[in-house]
């Protein structure tokens, strides 16, 4: 693989976040070693974590080797549709560790920032970095966040498969979701459903990841059409809805639609002439690329296993994990 380029536009985007944050936090982030050791880690001190519903299957792979178990991808195994990493039930000779991978919370992106302030996660892996609302509410409870880039993900566009469009310029889509681009033909998709050509541009709730990056990323401050009958909630629903409605666009993240919930009615836009894929995500050609964070409460204690887990997903071995998982590791081969 080639070493990928680190996207730093969704940083530059979150600058007075992130300016904030920094003020907060006590002095420069350690540099992490090369080599962490996770002796100790068991079952009794394995960190609280908590995350976005789309880097489910990273922190599960990341306790499936901690625990040394054999982890394989399930289809629509225990948690709803979508496939995750468990351990294979075929080999079930290792069994310490088994219950952390099976009881791994993962509430969404918000949610998981908002247990972290409050103490009830120890660390989370997200899709985006903190939004101002969450800000806002750590220095409420006067706590910094300590948050790192640990994967590439990209931010990606979702058509049903009976739509004829091969690609998308953003400023097409920001046109869709002001509301000024209303039907398929006025960007030259020859589309109808019994004569009807109009979009159906869902969106999703307030502080989730995907509107969040939706916001920062694509809308960069233009007001997006009020259209409360197509707001969705949770990560499956622009696939149930997109799936039955030919008509429709929407937005997620590349991963989730790539490894987590692949379906046949539903596929991903080129944006700009780009496709997304692992290629284009890794050598940064993909308009949309984004980071998934690895994110602690800035007072954790430098010697506890949150950190330590921490510093060791930064690590080569542990970006070798990040990249079993699926995701594009932030640190590539050279």
């Amino acid at each position: 693989m080639k070493k990928p380029i680190l996207f730093l536009g969704l940083l530059a985007t979150f600058l007075v976040g992130c300016s904030a944050l920094m003020f907060e936090k006590a002095g420069p982030s350690p540099t992490i070693p090369a080599q962490v050791s996770l002796e100790g880690l068991t079952v009794e001190n394995y960190p609280s974590v908590d995350g976005s519903t789309s880097t489910r299957p990273l922190q599960q792979q990341t306790a499936c080797h901690v625990f040394g178990l054999n982890c394989i991808w399930y289809d629509g195994f225990f948690f709803d549709e979508t496939r995750n990493i468990l351990p294979d039930l075929d080999n079930p000779a290792a069994q310490e560790g088994m219950d952390i991978v099976f009881n791994l919370q993962h509430s969404g992106t918000h949610d998981a920032y908002m247990n972290l302030i409050r103490g009830e996660a120890e660390l989370i892996l997200v899709a985006r970095a903190p939004s101002e609302d969450e800000i806002r509410a750590a220095r409420l409870r006067r706590v910094s966040l300590d948050y790192r880039p640990v994967a590439l993900d990209a931010f990606v566009f979702l058509v049903n498969t009976e739509n004829p469009v091969e690609n998308l310029q953003v400023e097409e889509i920001r046109k869709i979701y002001t509301g000024k681009i209303t039907s398929w033909d006025q960007i030259g998709v020859d589309l109808a459903l019994d004569g009807n050509r109009m979009i159906t541009s869902y969106r999703r709730n307030e502080n989730s990841g995907s509107q969040e990056l939706m916001e920062a990323l694509v809308m960069q401050g233009e007001e997006m059409i009020d259209a409360p009958d197509l707001l969705l909630m949770g990560m499956m629903g622009p696939f149930y809805a997109i799936g039955g409605d030919v008509l429709g666009i929407g937005y997620s993240v590349y991963f989730y639609a790539a490894y987590m919930l692949p379906t046949e009615t539903v596929r991903m836009a080129a944006v700009e002439g780009v496709l997304p894929t692992d290629e284009t995500i890794s050598d940064g050609t993909y308009p949309f690329v984004t980071e998934v964070f690895v994110v602690l409460r800035g007072d954790a204690d430098p010697e506890s296993p949150e950190v330590r887990l921490r510093n060791w997903l930064l690590t080569p071995e542990g970006q070798a994990v990040v990249a079993e998982s699926g995701y594009i590791p932030v640190i590539g081969e050279n």
